[in-house]
């Protein structure tokens, strides 16, 4: 054991103890972080005239729980005898001298623990709103909520609404986002989640002081970098290299060459700070190569002439300096990243396009925030936010402290704060105004904890900067703090320990307040190793291998002796393979928060249903409807069905005059299915308006079967939550509110009651933050993260002032084009890749005994032809792992070779309740597998493209764009049909109405179900893909004039491929599908074409050329010629 470390570690943990001091305690996972904050609060409870004289805010209702009841516990356990365990000893003394305390002045906190202030943050600020009520000009107190998203969308349309599309500042802003309303509402919504951040600095009533104080503070952040990579520079290298860079400068001028180096033929010094970005953005390009790597040789192209050519003369000696200079400054730490980070710096100045942009957000974002509070005051709801807004306000004043400051700073005399490095801005100056007036030696004490290794809210806008910071000024606001570190860990076995030390030392990059990155400091193991294999890396062929290798860890791990099996992923989605898998081999769980009721067919067949009879005229809940499991109609019949009612509504066939007409054309399977299911279904639609639509729906579920279709008991929790929700937005015979309902849906999942002794718990990785499990397992490491969305406005806080940048003023999707919005994005990159480290450094931490890495990757063969592992998808768990575990991971085994003919290819199969089945009882269902429907033997149609087609497919290309900024995962059925009210609505703007308009909303939904449906669909929107962008602009001069093009999707594969997709809703009915299809490939061949000519100015990747028809699921591709 590290003898040094552990005797550091005890006197940080004595130090801590002494209450009139004011400590910043690095506190690292398994390090004891919430006993060591309990022996605080007992050791001030025993010295202070009043409990309530004691502040301890965290960020969690259960972590706040926790650290109350573990005083409470504390304190009644100081009645018996002390225990032998040395650090449970000093917390029995800790807790017996509080005791007397309470004793003496009479507290009796055992019986009244609401004396113990221990809070979260939120509900601190809450409680000081309710303090000052007419300060902050609240009124009645409104309760909290979690999710206001829609609350944020009601008010930028409210706002927009109220304003007027054609009013100035809304107009601009809607001119740069292509005139999409509903866009601009979603893009500010999301910026109102955001306003504590923003709305201190754009509230103002003079733009030009705040463009100059903008423009500053961009200007500060150039200096700054160009100073820090100025000193990078060893002094002995520096004369050297401004020496060759005359030489080389020298050498292209001669040679004709208007080069960027020409500035350098006067210079004797390495560029200043303050006006050299151009200077260092040449010097950078002069010496990386394009990947951001020093060169190890240089050419003419740098200036170095082969022997005969003008400018040649000492090439050789120069030549071989230049190259020993390159691996002296290669020998540098850092220096490459730094130089390549130059490049992307932005000018210090906005151009006026921008900054027109910026102008009218100006008008338009306080406005919205204004609205935000009177949608607060009429729903009688805030977020946390805006208590925090509030607490801010109340404790506030221009020119002298509030009333309630002063109040506060009578009562609270010792402030603990958890989880500092979860702050956010406005939680740290809430610190701040807290501690105001606080001075040294006035018996007050402030005591922060947090690990900057395990921040990871960065989405909840935390910022690991702001501990960084404090620890580096060794203060917060005007309070002075002495910096202590605790290195024990009291969880993990040695063996686990030392591997961590070993692996995130690689992983971690160095500490850097303002890139979020953090140095990593290796812990001391308290415990003693055990013998089995503390870490193991499997890498699989596949997601299914892989979930059959998790399952196979798991069932040792249960043999064992293990009391508690954690299941650890970054996502959601990341368990598609291993639920069903764990279910299959009858492994009980318990997921946490991962059951979502909207996922589950069941409910889906409940939402259609009540879809279908709240608005009878929406064909594809009547088709999802028919097709689910109580009536299950095969695809033919479908068919057959939806043709004999052409345009009319589908439930026709269930009451109209023609239901009998149109029942006869089915197989009589088909007539059998639907006889029993209008028998159910027509008294519901007969008494629409005569009784509550959820009571309605209700009797048409149990009528048809409904509890009879489910695989599982959890479907029957779903499918009552779902009419509850129902009843909830019901208005009338109606929903009040589709998308409302819609959301709530999402929203839903399954409340799961942990039995104690189940063994194995499955959460993501931030869920599993602050718990600890013998076995951790942690799957699906290489499954690519989804990309996160363009924002309307990125911002960054500097000690100099606000950087901020707003999107293109082209279009929010080709946002890289503005240099300062595409710095600050590469800035949120370079802090979500240090997140994702500590990510995964909180995953592997959790484990006490044993920790299971898997993974699943491709195979690819090296230059000598053996297997090995694919590189991990960038933005992976892995990938950023992958460095430092890399020789961890087996050679992948030869792939066997299968059999021939022994694949076989099977339908989906149609899950149904048979024929013979009766409300009572309930038999279990059947499967019957699906028939191919029959092709006809019409002549060959075709569908041209008309402007109706055209106007049509403008509204599936918004769906479809949606989608790709969403990702595949966060589109189910039930979303698709959701959009049905948006997809009238822009079609009924361009004009379409009536039975026509009803036919294009259906043509739209089907052409994004069938895509959703179709594996070459979901192929085009993978978040793997690369570089991948959908409606994506590019100009091209030709013969004279600029040529503009709009590319539906374009990526970049695995191989290497560059693919430009165009989506053609193109119809087609009978047979000769293939002829069709070959005909608009040679029909829209010369558009795609001119596409891959203006890419190739852009990307020197092969190319290929795809048309896909959505309504089809049919496909067409080919190389792009050269």
């Amino acid at each position: 054991m590290n003898d040094r470390g552990t005797e550091r570690d005890r006197d940080a943990r004595l130090a801590a103890l002494d209450i009139a001091r004011s400590f910043i305690v690095e506190a690292p996972a398994g390090s004891g972080k919430t006993e060591l904050l309990l022996q605080r609060f007992l050791a001030l409870l025993a010295r202070v005239e009043r409990p309530e004289a004691i502040v301890a805010m965290t960020f969690t209702r259960k972590a706040a729980g926790e650290i109350r009841d573990r005083i409470l516990v504390a304190l009644r356990e100081a009645e018996a005898a002390p225990p032998a365990e040395p650090h449970l000893a000093l917390t029995w003394r800790l807790a017996r001298a509080a005791l007397r305390r309470d004793a003496a002045l009479g507290w009796n906190l055992i019986a009244h623990p609401a004396r113990l202030q221990v809070h979260t943050i939120d509900a601190l600020c809450l409680a000081l709103s309710r303090q000052a009520p007419l300060t902050v000009k609240l009124g009645a107190m409104p309760r909290m909520i979690e999710r206001a998203e829609a609350l944020y969308v009601e008010a930028a349309r409210a706002a927009l609404d109220e304003a007027g599309a054609g009013e100035g500042a809304w107009q601009r802003l809607l001119d740069d986002l292509d005139n999409n309303a509903d866009r601009l509402v979603g893009l500010l919504a999301s910026l109102l989640a955001k306003r504590e951040q923003w709305l201190r600095y754009l509230v103002t009533d003079d733009p030009t002081a705040l463009r100059a104080a903008l423009e500053d503070a961009l200007a500060a952040e150039i200096e700054a970098e160009l100073r820090a990579l100025a000193e990078m520079f060893p002094r002995s290298s520096a004369h050297r290299l401004i020496e060759l860079l005359r030489y080389a400068a020298g050498n292209l001028a001669r040679n004709g060459e208007g080069h960027r180096l020409a500035v350098f033929l006067d210079d004797d010094a390495l560029p200043s700070a303050s006006d050299g970005l151009p200077r260092w953005q040449a010097i950078a390009d002069w010496l990386l190569t394009k990947k951001g790597e020093l060169r190890v040789q240089v050419n003419k192209n740098q200036g170095f002439f082969a022997d005969g050519d003008i400018g040649s003369a000492g090439r050789e000696t120069r030549k071989q300096a230049m190259e020993a200079l390159l691996a002296e400054l290669a020998a540098v730490p850092g220096l490459a990243a730094a130089l390549h980070a130059t490049r992307r710096l932005p000018p210090p100045r906005y151009d006026e396009a921008a900054w027109r942009f910026i102008a009218a957000l100006l008008d338009v974002l306080p406005r919205v925030a204004a609205r935000l509070e009177l949608v607060f005051a009429d729903v009688g709801s805030i977020d946390f936010n805006e208590a925090t807004l509030i607490a801010l306000r109340a404790l506030s004043s221009s020119d002298a402290p509030s009333e309630l400051l002063l109040a506060l700073d009578l009562r609270i005399e010792h402030l603990l704060v958890d989880e500092y490095q979860d702050t956010s801005l406005a939680q740290r100056d809430l610190i701040e105004k807290l501690t105001a007036g606080w001075t040294p030696g006035d018996g007050r004490t402030l005591f922060v904890v947090g690990d900057p290794m395990q921040s990871i809210y960065r989405f909840r806008d935390a910022d690991v900067g702001l501990f960084l910071d404090a620890q580096r000024r060794q203060r917060i606001g005007g309070v002075a703090l002495e910096p202590l570190t605790l290195a024990r860990n009291f969880r993990s076995q040695r063996a686990l320990v030392e591997w961590v030390n070993r692996i995130f030392a690689q992983v971690s990059s160095a500490s850097a307040p303002r890139r979020s990155a953090i140095t990593f400091k290796a812990a001391v193991a308290a415990r003693d190793p055990e013998p089995a294999p503390a870490v193991t890396l499997d890498v699989c062929r596949s997601e299914a291998l892989e979930a059959e290798t998790v399952v196979a860890r798991i069932r040792a791990a249960l043999a064992g002796d293990a009391q508690s099996i954690a299941i650890l992923v970054r996502k959601r989605p990341d368990l598609a393979e291993l639920l069903p898998a764990l279910r299959s081999a009858e492994i009980p769980y318990a997921a946490v928060d991962l059951d979502r009721f909207s996922e589950r067919q069941a409910m889906l067949d409940l939402a259609s249903l009540a879809h279908a009879l709240v608005q009878p005229a929406d064909r594809a809940a009547w088709l999802a409807t028919l097709r689910a499991p109580w009536c299950g109609l095969t695809l033919p019949d479908l068919f057959t069905l939806a043709g004999g009612c052409e345009s009319g509504p589908l439930c026709e066939a269930i009451v109209g005059p023609r239901a009998d007409e149109l029942q006869s054309r089915l197989t009589s399977d088909g007539r059998a299915r639907l006889a029993r299911f209008s028998a159910a279904v027509a008294p519901a639609l007969r008494d629409r308006g005569r009784v509550p639509l959820a009571t309605m729906v209700r009797g048409a579920w149990l009528a048809l079967g409904g509890p009879a279709c489910v695989s599982e008991s959890i479907d029957l929790d779903a499918a009552q939550r779902v009419l509850s929700l129902l009843a909830e937005h019901s208005a009338g015979a109606d929903v009040a509110d589709w998308p409302a309902f819609a959301a709530a849906l999402e929203a839903l999942y399954a409340d799961q009651e942990i039995d104690p002794a189940t063994r194995v718990r499955v959460m993501t990785l931030h869920r599993a933050k602050g718990l600890e499990f013998d076995v951790v397992v942690m799957p699906a490491l290489a499954r690519p993260a989804k990309r996160p969305d363009p924002e309307l406005l990125l911002w960054r806080q500097r000690p100099a002032g606000l950087l901020l940048a707003p999107t293109s003023p082209t279009s929010v999707d080709r946002n890289d084009r503005d240099p300062i919005y595409a710095y600050l994005r590469a800035l949120d990159a370079a802090e979500d890749a240090s997140e994702l480290a500590r990510l995964l450094y909180v995953g592997c931490t959790r484990a006490k005994r044993s920790l299971h890495l898997t993974a699943s990757l491709s195979v690819e063969r090296d230059a000598d032809g053996r297997s090995r592992w694919k590189h991990p998808a960038r933005g992976s768990s892995l990938d950023a792992l992958w460095a430092a575990v890399r020789d961890e991971a087996s050679l992948p085994p030869e792939e066997p070779v299968a059999a021939a003919g022994s694949t076989t290819v099977s339908g989906v199969p149609l899950l149904r309740l048979p024929l013979a089945w009766r409300l009572r009882p309930p038999p279990s269902m059947q499967v019957a597998p699906t028939a191919e429907a029959q092709r006809g033997t019409e002549p060959v149609e075709f569908d041209w493209v008309r402007k109706t087609a055209r106007q049509i497919g403008t509204v599936a290309h918004r769906l479809l764009r949606q989608i790709a900024e969403d990702g595949l995962d966060s589109w189910t059925l039930a979303r698709v049909e959701a959009q049905h009210q948006r997809v009238a609505r822009d079609l009924t703007a361009l004009g379409f109405t009536g039975a026509e308009a009803a036919a294009a909303v259906e043509q739209v939904l089907a052409s994004i179900r069938t895509m959703l449906a179709d594996p070459r669909g979901r192929w085009l929107f993978d978040p793997g893909h690369a570089d991948a962008h959908s409606e994506f602009a590019v100009t091209e001069w030709r013969e004279g004039g600029f040529v503009h093009r709009v590319l539906d999707r374009t990526f970049v594969d695995a191989d290497g491929t560059r693919w430009i997709i165009d989506f053609k809703l193109s119809r087609h009915e009978g047979a000769g599908v293939d002829a069709f299809l070959d005909n608009e490939r040679e029909r829209y061949r010369a558009q795609l074409e001119s596409y891959a000519g203006a890419m190739r100015s852009l990307d020197a990747r092969p190319i290929r050329l795809g048309l896909y028809f959505p309504l089809l699921g049919a496909w067409r591709d080919w190389p792009a010629p050269v």
